[in-house]
């Protein structure tokens, strides 16, 4: 049973756990087999040649969902695919055809409707809006009690925004020192160091805005997505703003 996901997690599971790691021995030993593959045939043959079509953040992003969905799936292409189609397992047929199809779809939109950039957009949306799900900015009440300095003060959000900042400064430094990002697009880093009345005006109504409603722009978003309707009525009234903004101040 070449289950290649399973033989991989089973001593990793070992280790994690802490147990005997001599029940992995066959495991281990199926895993150097098959990474000596390569050198053994470089002995007779030049390697076929390959041709990798994705960026590091891509690589990043592809093998976490294979990670996570080979352990929830309990099984891969070899797993399921070969040894579990070769016994007739209706269990094995449903999550290859879960697979195969996910994996016509993907490699449809991204080769033909979408492309590398339009996937790292959708990606990094899709992270940065579970990011706020998890550190409670979509719920007004907890940003409220952030804001609250008078009553029963809640830190937490602080933690979020700090945590967000440590990460953004080596972000950030790594980002200037490159010239186009793992899009392929002109890294554009802002350079402006003015700070006048707008500047200033802007965050002031933008901190009374956020304490009222207790929302401000992606969260808002992000709670309308989830079907939350107060915040379609904040994210309604925001655009009207932006659009009364660019209307009076068009020429800033």
């Amino acid at each position: 049973m070449a289950g290649i996901a399973g033989i991989v997690a089973s001593p990793l599971r070992a280790l994690r756990t802490g147990t005997s790691m001599a029940p992995e021995r066959t495991r281990l030993l199926f895993i150097v087999g098959l990474m000596l593959a390569p050198w053994l045939w470089r002995l007779f043959a030049p390697l076929p040649s390959v041709t990798v079509d994705v960026g590091l953040g891509g690589l990043v992003v592809a093998g976490l969902f294979v990670g996570v969905g080979v352990r929830m799936g309990n099984g891969c292409t070899s797993g399921h695919g070969v040894c579990g189609l070769s016994r007739f397992s209706l269990r094995s047929l449903a999550n290859v055809a879960a697979f195969m199809g996910a994996g016509f779809v993907t490699v449809a939109v991204l080769r033909h409707l979408l492309g590398r950039r339009s996937l790292f957009a959708l990606v990094s949306g899709l992270v940065f809006g579970l990011g706020l799900i998890a550190g409670g900015m979509t719920d007004p009440a907890k940003v409220k009690g952030f804001l609250d300095l008078i009553g029963p003060w809640d830190p937490s959000l602080a933690f979020v925004m700090g945590g967000a900042i440590a990460v953004g400064v080596f972000a950030f430094e790594a980002a200037r020192r490159r010239t186009r990002s793992w899009t392929g697009d002109p890294m554009e880093i802002p350079t402006s160091t003015v700070i006048d009345p707008l500047l200033i005006g802007g965050g002031v109504l933008f901190g009374i805005g956020w304490g009222i409603g207790g929302f401000c722009p992606g969260p808002a978003l992000v709670a309308l997505s989830g079907g939350l309707g107060s915040a379609g009525i904040f994210v309604a009234a925001m655009l009207v703003g932006m659009a009364v903004h660019d209307r009076l101040l068009i020429k800033r």
